[in-house]
């Protein structure tokens, strides 16, 4: 098939990860794949996993902005140079995109939704939604069919795929970064956002550096509550004890000792399964995509009231229990593979088979 991605920029990030390890995954398959989007830093990666890259200059957040018209026209022209079959929107901006190119071009158009929105009337009224909509997780799927009011046949469950790490060599930059075999390094990784719960995280390696002087907390990423974050850990007198740094996932993952992923909110949770491969211990809050990742107690540890309290009971359980924390990694980094790049695209090729049987059977019964 000959597939068309859109997103709105291909920035580091959950959203572009998806359309870059999807592109991956579907080319892998013998699909022509063409991405448009705005610029952004993976741009040059989607090329290299064998998509084209088209840039289109849709860096708006507004469905009415002009910017909608002026892809209309250039998109129109790349769906006839590369005889588009099917069209795979991933924001907001481009699922009304796609649903205007679907009417000025009769193509099947698909909306995969990544998180949790406002149920705004505007939302409900236009849903933009494709002819199938893919949820990340189980829980955004139940959102979709409450708040959104999308019927349930209409949506399909596509779990993110990642790719597999069965490498055993570590990259690790603990030395490089100052730190000891025996030193414990906690981590964040990715969009340093109000709803993440770097906040949260932070209060609860406070109730712990006390008692633990070999206790770091590391933070890789960057977003809007960055500079706030940064000046309350000067202001505690933490910067020996919390670091902000800026490398490769991988390379993060293969440095600390145990994964926090406290967000408030989560559609799935790149950072989790990607822990899971590198065979890092895992603590989540249990809501949404997180908890049906992370089974508790068997690959993980999720705590169940948004308190800094217990929060550091669970990291302390994991610092002191070597025996639990491993036994977690062992069956974390089995269960990885249930989230591969390859089921994801195989997966997202059945729910565009079944728009293609869709079109065809509105276009029997046509005529």
């Amino acid at each position: 098939m000959n597939l068309l991605l859109l997103t709105t920029h291909l920035n580091k990030g959950g959203l572009s990860r998806y359309v870059l390890n999807l592109a991956k995954g579907l080319t892998q398959r013998n699909h022509r794949v063409v991405v448009a989007s705005g610029p952004g830093e993976w741009s040059r990666e989607v090329e290299a996993a064998g998509a084209i890259f088209k840039e289109i200059p849709i860096r708006t957040k507004s469905i009415c902005s002009p910017k909608v018209i002026t892809c209309f026209s250039r998109l129109s022209s790349l769906i006839k140079e590369y005889n588009i079959e099917i069209i795979h929107a991933n924001t907001r901006v481009t699922q009304c995109l796609a649903y205007l190119l679907h009417k000025g071009h009769n193509i099947p158009y698909v909306s995969a939704f990544h998180g949790f929105y406002q149920p705004k009337l505007s939302r409900r009224l236009f849903k933009f939604a494709g002819m199938r909509s893919i949820a990340v997780s189980k829980s955004v799927k139940e959102h979709l069919i409450t708040d959104l009011q999308i019927p349930a046949e209409a949506i399909h469950v596509v779990y993110n795929g990642i790719d597999s790490f069965d490498s055993e060599v570590k990259a690790s930059l603990r030395q490089s970064w100052g730190f000891g075999e025996n030193d414990f390094l906690v981590g964040m990784l990715g969009r340093i956002s109000a709803e993440k719960g770097h906040e949260l995280a932070l209060e609860a390696m406070m109730r712990l550096f006390g008692q633990f002087g070999h206790l770091y907390f590391l933070i890789s990423g960057k977003g809007k509550v960055e500079e706030k974050l940064k000046s309350r850990v000067a202001s505690e007198n933490l910067s020996r004890r919390v670091r902000f740094l800026d490398c490769p996932a991988g390379q993060f993952l293969d440095s600390i000792d145990v994964l926090l992923a406290p967000s408030e909110k989560e559609g799935f949770g790149f950072s989790v399964i990607e822990a899971f491969a590198k065979k890092v211990a895992v603590i989540g809050y249990n809501t949404g995509g997180i908890a049906e990742i992370i089974e508790h107690m068997h690959n993980g540890i999720l705590f169940n009231q948004y308190n800094s309290l217990v929060l550091a009971d669970a990291i302390e359980e994991l610092m002191l229990k070597d025996e639990l924390r491993n036994k977690l990694i062992s069956q974390a980094k089995e269960d990885s593979y249930n989230f591969t790049i390859e089921r994801m695209a195989s997966e997202t090729d059945r729910v565009y088979l079944e728009c293609l049987q869709l079109q065809k059977e509105e276009h029997d019964y046509a005529d």
